[in-house]
């Protein structure tokens, strides 16, 4: 039977719309730290920027696992505290306070993105779009960051606005997952969910090329604030329709196609804007599918199956950190073969 695509056949949406929000605000929180109180040299900026991305990022399988075992557990609200914490600790030095701090922010991020995968999930009815709301979210709060932090240099103790608009999310959301009888739907997208480690390993490896290459896309045209946002927000819009793309016409389709499609504009658009810009727009749609394929296998623990795809955003990006830019030749050749090998995984994975 086919899925409705209209708000009838998409149960516990609001869940979705509330953790975009939940999202968006987080990230506006972390990058306004990160770009205006981490951004006195380059040195400083790098190192906190890893240091962050390990702890928000790696660090979530493991407290998926947590919220398995521990099914009530506020996780949500556990993270908001300790972003809040953070940011009072954090005076943009490099002594040990302020890297504790910079420690319990990503810690904080880190909750809050299970807590957003976990009960996104749980009320999706097996659908991707609740969870590619949540994610897309991120993207928009990034961007806000980023001009919050190092145009404004807003002080940080307005933080604590967006951070008790986060907890109020949250504690309204939570009487919906937060039980210990809690049911996880079914997501059937993957044509061999018993082979547990190759779809792993396939979405992890596809995870991780769409990170690197969000790295590698060449852009010289962005040089005005509003093309940041434009940027960020067609980014932040393919990921959420990727979802409802994947829910309406299949995940295969959704993701190969797209990933196909986005080559020549990524690879020529370098000085055209609306050229680069459908590109990371079609590059985004396969944001919630990977997600998608982990939970086709790891169907008991959503956090952990978010885990993955996270752990395998950083692994993306360390080629970035360690070796920066390798120039529009090299990027170009890298982008056309990892996403041709992304699409390809897709095809032989995805039903």
């Amino acid at each position: 039977m086919k899925r409705e695509s209209s708000a009838r056949g998409y149960p516990g949406l609001s869940q979705g719309v509330c953790y975009f929000f939940v999202h968006a605000l987080v990230e506006i929180v972390c990058f306004t730290i990160l770009s205006g109180y981490f951004s006195a040299s380059g040195g400083l900026l790098w190192g906190a920027a890893l240091l962050f991305d390990f702890f928000a990022f790696v660090i979530q399988g493991p407290i998926g696992d947590l919220n398995r075992r521990f099914k009530t557990l506020d996780i949500g609200s556990i993270g908001a505290v300790l972003m809040l914490v953070g940011v009072l600790t954090i005076t943009g030095s490099a002594d040990a306070l302020s890297i504790l701090g910079l420690v319990l922010l990503a810690l904080g991020n880190a909750c809050l993105h299970v807590s957003g995968a976990v009960s996104t999930t749980v009320l999706s009815g097996g659908r991707l779009l609740h969870s590619a709301l949540f994610v897309a979210g991120g993207s928009f709060g990034v961007v806000t960051g980023q001009f919050l932090g190092g145009a404004l240099h807003l002080s940080r103790f307005w933080l604590i606005l967006p951070l008790a608009a986060v907890e109020v999310l949250v504690l309204l959301t939570n009487r919906r997952w937060l039980k210990r009888d809690v049911s996880y739907p079914v997501f059937d997208l993957v044509k061999n969910p018993d082979r547990h480690s190759a779809v792993c390993l396939a979405a992890f490896a596809v995870t991780a090329v769409r990170s690197f290459i969000g790295y590698a896309i060449p852009i010289s045209w962005k040089k005005e604030l509003w093309q940041s946002f434009f940027l960020f927000g067609m980014m932040g819009l393919g990921k959420a329709l990727g979802g409802y793309l994947a829910d309406r016409f299949g995940a295969r389709r959704t993701g190969v196609w797209s990933t196909l499609l986005c080559i020549p504009f990524l690879l020529f658009g370098k000085d055209l804007m609306l050229v680069s810009v459908f590109g990371v727009f079609c590059f985004s749609l396969t944001m919630s599918i990977t997600f998608g394929m982990l939970l086709s296998v790891i169907r008991e623990s959503p956090g952990s199956a978010f885990g993955v795809t996270t752990a395998a955003l950083f692994t993306g990006l360390l080629p970035v950190f360690l070796f920066g830019s390798f120039g529009y030749l090299i990027n170009g050749i890298l982008i056309v073969i990892l996403s041709l090998g992304s699409a390809y995984v897709l095809n032989r994975t995805l039903k």
